[in-house]
């Protein structure tokens, strides 16, 4: 594209140099018939032979048109058919064309010419006339003023049709850097694209692996005790008892996982709605650990500690509930010590002496499907929803829900949540 683009800005020039070449040799064929070579008029009937075979140019044509070129810039006589100028013509030639030149009747400043004859012997040539030229424009020299050649350049040896030249080539090599850009940046997004659908559908297929293997881990659960328990196979007292917990506690999981689901789905949707209320946080926080079943939960490795009188917030009761189930629980899956929840202000924290996450790690974890790629997760299994869950919850009521690493090991997980207004455009504590 580039050598296209310089070809046609030199073919631009060379048609208008033509165009300049014909016009000046026009004029001095009109005054090659004015007065013959032997200073005598010629009849008055006679018509120069480019008028008698060309329409005469007019004032209005446009420049750069080869069609409207006279036919004696391209009809040559046959070889051996030339009319050859003595001395004395070519003489005369040469002060025709220095006439010319004064009068600068078609000659501007800006170009310069020379007239060669059938042989290419010099006649004349302008005094600055330059043997090194960029482009050259051409016309026959018809009779009688000889079957020679005039050629015409630029004055400036072609620098400004080169600067001109150079500058159509950077712009249209700017065009061809830009649509390589738009190509290869749209090559690169099509490509990120696909590789997202790519792991989206890797990460849904292998949600679908792990709820199907989660929702059936409780039910075979729940059916084995519920057959033994049927069958009379389990004596009375603390055994009966002890298999009636673990129904329960499976189902209690199981309803955890539905739970989430469908609130997975409404989130997804934008359906999920949410009733606002203003209350402590401390004061709640401390009922729901209890009327939750935390310790439960976490196997009594849970403890609640409240900093200060707690801030009066904006929640949702419910949506609030699950965050803190869902932190716990994923607390106790991957952490094999003390969990520690610390309210402070609007701020409720979750922490534990688990592994902890891996920095790169860290942001993608609220990523849903997503799942930390270890063998303790792969053991522990799980939906890969719960973190993104209790994020979307969180913000879905104007708080957050981030993750920091706990000095000395594990993880620290912190509810934010949106501080009421007091009624005096301030937020009550």
């Amino acid at each position: 594209m580039l050598l296209y683009v310089w070809d046609s800005a030199w073919n631009e020039e060379r048609q208008a140099l033509d165009w300049r070449a014909r016009l000046i040799a026009d004029e001095i064929q009109d005054c090659a018939h004015a007065i013959d070579f032997d200073g005598r008029r010629p009849p008055h009937d006679v018509s120069p032979p480019h008028l008698a075979e060309d329409e005469p140019p007019s004032d209005d044509d446009p420049p750069f048109r080869p069609h409207l070129r006279s036919k004696s810039m391209t009809h040559r006589p046959p070889p051996g058919l030339e009319h050859r100028l003595s001395e004395e013509e070519r003489k005369t030639l040469a002060a025709i064309c220095e006439e010319i030149r004064k009068g600068n009747s078609d000659v501007a400043d800006d170009v310069r010419f020379e007239v060669v004859d059938v042989d290419g012997e010099r006649i004349y040539a302008t005094s600055d006339w330059s043997a090194l030229h960029y482009v050259v424009g051409e016309c026959h020299l018809g009779p009688p003023a000889g079957d020679g050649m005039l050629r015409v350049t630029r004055a400036d040896g072609g620098k400004a049709m080169r600067t001109r030249a150079v500058a159509m080539a950077a712009a249209g090599g700017s065009i061809v850097l830009l649509l390589v850009a738009v190509l290869v940046a749209g090559g690169m997004f099509f490509l990120r694209t696909l590789r997202r659908e790519k792991r989206e559908s890797r990460l849904k297929t292998d949600f679908i692996d792990n709820v199907s293997h989660e929702l059936n881990t409780p039910l075979a659960g729940i059916r084995l005790t519920a057959e033994l328990l049927a069958d009379g196979r389990i004596p009375e007292g603390e055994r009966r008892q002890g298999a009636l917990r673990s129904i329960l506690t499976e189902s209690d999981r199981l309803s955890r996982m539905v739970s989430e689901l469908l609130d997975f789905s409404r989130l997804d949707k934008g359906t999920r709605r949410y009733s606002m209320e203003t209350f402590n946080l401390a004061e709640f926080a401390s009922g729901v650990a209890e009327a939750e079943g935390v310790a439960s939960i976490s196997g009594g490795r849970a403890h609640i500690s409240v900093k200060g009188s707690g801030a009066l917030v904006t929640a949702d009761k419910d949506a609030f509930r699950q965050i803190g189930v869902n932190l716990v629980t994923n607390a106790v899956k991957y952490s094999d010590g003390a969990i520690d929840i610390e309210v402070e202000g609007n701020e409720v924290r979750f922490m534990d002496r688990g592994r902890g996450i891996p920095p790169e790690c860290a942001e993608r974890i609220f990523e849903r499907f997503y799942r930390v790629d270890d063998s303790l997760t792969r053991r522990e299994g799980g939906s890969g929803l719960g973190l993104s869950i209790a994020r979307a919850l969180a913000r879905g009521m104007g708080g957050d829900v981030t993750y920091s690493p706990r000095p000395g090991g594990g993880s620290v997980f912190t509810l934010t949540l949106a501080l009421a207004d007091n009624g005096n455009g301030g937020t009550g504590k």
